[in-house]
């Protein structure tokens, strides 16, 4: 946790803008946000059923409050950090984000409704 909040910090001390996001990459980031709540959501469902958390930074066993606050600062780092990326890398970014964060909750699906 305490890397995470490093990360943080350095990532609000930064001037670097790449510049304001398109309408299509801001319909980007709400997936993105919307795909991360699920994640946050199915986490908690199956810690509570007993089942290990992967995710380093939790731990095996987190409690419902710290997979609330990891994917908000996750998220906001998320917000800060999208538009700092040059235009042309930034859509592929922005879809690697959608796309990985959504075989997570996939794969948390099919863990929790076994």
């Amino acid at each position: 946790m305490k890397k995470l909040v490093i990360a943080v910090v350095f990532l609000f001390a930064t001037s670097i803008s790449a510049g304001e996001l398109t309408e299509k990459q801001k319909n980007k980031q709400k997936i993105f946000h919307a795909v991360s709540a699920a994640d946050a959501i199915t986490t908690i469902i199956g810690v509570s059923k007993g089942f290990i958390e992967s995710n380093g930074i939790l731990g095996p066993s987190p409690d419902p409050a710290s997979v609330i606050l990891f994917f908000v600062v996750r998220n906001v780092a998320y917000e800060i950090v999208t538009p700092m990326i040059p235009e042309p890398a930034r859509n592929w970014f922005q879809n690697t984000a959608i796309g990985a964060q959504s075989i997570v909750v996939l794969r948390n699906l099919a863990i929790i409704t076994n």
